[in-house]
């Protein structure tokens, strides 16, 4: 039998095929505890043990979906470097629960979750619409904060009485994992943009609780889609407990004006879980970047496939990549709207940003969408969004002159799907936003 022509080997630096080519015996007899089948129990215990005996993960709502991911990635034909990512995201993951659990229960950290989270605002929208940099250009202001990778992945802090220090040690823990991400496929790099001091998106603190990151999302988005079906409200909750306190850990570095800025944040996972958002920070505000639906779900796929290049051990079906993506935007987009119809949405302040208007005036869009959710739009904001305009542009074209003509290509026939067919399933959202 021929091969697919949608069949394709993943792509990984050659340091990374050497070492999946040594890790294959390790791997296929299981003599470490990273190769073998994930286990939640067993990672809990490790978990446990890595921590001097801490305990207590919290509310339990997170079992559920571990255990369903777990079952996923265990038939997923993840490849020796992806078995190991993928147990070292769930067992670090289970470690940030202890230490976050342990932490906020110190009667001296306790009081800092009587702190509310004021008037937050929100980048939603598919992945690849603009939200990475859209998220960038409102943590400029200076009224705002995003948080940063470091914050979000590892938000107990390790040395309390020494934030400078901290921060080192905190940051060079998350930055060794992104180099060692980026060392398996250094092509990310073109289609996502990744630092440990970097603004980054909520699902890096998510991930405690809804396992859907790097590691997992290719195999999330497959029939049978039961990611679709979790009850996500304790993550919310437990994510405004970690923005609480990083505000305290602000306070607490001698830099009391940080504490109380407003919270920047952007998740593109946020558009189909926006009812669990609303009931964790009823005072949001709400943006929601469109794109056309052919460009985003090419670029998806792109980025998708790039999840699958760093873990899978086989050949990827490009075709039913495609697939599954498609299905996924449906569904993510159509949760969207029909929170947006529901009454409770309405206490949202909510502004729509198009891809094309973002990237061709970002200023004015920003603008726009500032009088939309009530902020103030300061003489000294519009000048930190002109002079990262100026920059970002300057390195932009440093890069296109050192990776070609285009940082990020995609073709959606590469992935068995045709743009005609992809227009009709998304005629109703292009009315209705475009």
């Amino acid at each position: 039998m021929s091969k697919s022509k949608y069949a394709v080997s993943p792509r990984i630096s050659l340091k990374a095929r050497v070492l999946n080519i040594i890790l294959a015996p390790l791997a296929y007899f299981q003599v470490s505890p990273v190769f073998k089948p994930l286990e939640l129990e067993s990672l809990e215990r490790q978990a446990s043990k890595g921590l001097k005996g801490l305990k207590d993960f919290g509310h339990p709502s997170y079992k559920g979906p571990y255990k369903e991911t777990m079952e996923m990635v265990n038939n997923g034909g993840y490849s020796p470097i992806g078995k190991a990512a993928a147990h070292d995201f769930f067992l670090r993951r289970l470690m940030a629960k202890l230490r976050l659990q342990d932490y906020l229960s110190k009667p001296s950290i306790a009081p800092c979750l009587t702190k509310p989270i004021r008037d937050p605002i929100f980048v939603v929208g598919l992945p690849r619409t603009g939200t990475t940099f859209l998220h960038r250009l409102l943590s400029l202001d200076p009224f705002a904060r995003a948080p940063k990778t470091y914050e979000l992945f590892d938000p107990v802090p390790r040395y309390p009485d020494d934030p400078v220090k901290d921060k080192k040690r905190r940051t060079k823990f998350v930055q060794d994992a992104i180099d060692q991400l980026l060392m398996v496929v250094p092509h990310f790099k073109h289609i996502h943009e990744v630092g440990a001091d970097l603004p980054e998106e909520c699902m890096m603190s998510l991930g405690c609780d809804i396992p859907m990151l790097f590691a997992t999302f290719h195999v999330l988005i497959k029939k049978p889609y039961t990611s679709f079906k979790w009850d996500c409200s304790q993550g919310y909750k437990n994510y405004v407990r970690v923005l609480q306190l990083l505000q305290h850990q602000a306070s607490a570095s001698g830099d009391p004006s940080l504490a109380g800025k407003r919270w920047t944040l952007k998740c593109p996972v946020h558009l189909g879980l926006l009812k669990y958002l609303s009931q964790g920070f009823p005072d949001a505000r709400i943006v929601w970047t469109h794109r056309d639906a052919t460009q985003a779900v090419g670029s998806l796929c792109s980025f998708v496939r790039a999840t699958q290049d760093m873990h899978e051990g086989g050949d990827i079906m490009l075709d039913e990549l495609g697939r599954d993506v498609l299905n996924f935007a449906k569904e993510w987009i159509q949760r969207a709207d029909t929170f947006f119809k529901e009454n409770s949405a309405k206490k949202h302040p909510r502004s729509n940003v198009m891809y094309t208007e973002l990237i061709s005036d970002p200023v004015n869009t920003v603008k726009k969408l500032y009088a939309e959710v009530g902020y103030e739009f300061t003489p000294e904001y519009e000048a930190r969004l002109q002079a990262y305009i100026t920059e970002n542009n300057k390195e932009r074209e440093k890069l296109k002159k050192k990776g070609g003509k285009r940082l990020h290509s995609y073709d959606v026939r590469d992935f068995g799907l045709e743009e005609k067919a992809i227009e009709e399933q998304f005629e109703w959202y292009k009315k209705k936003f475009f």
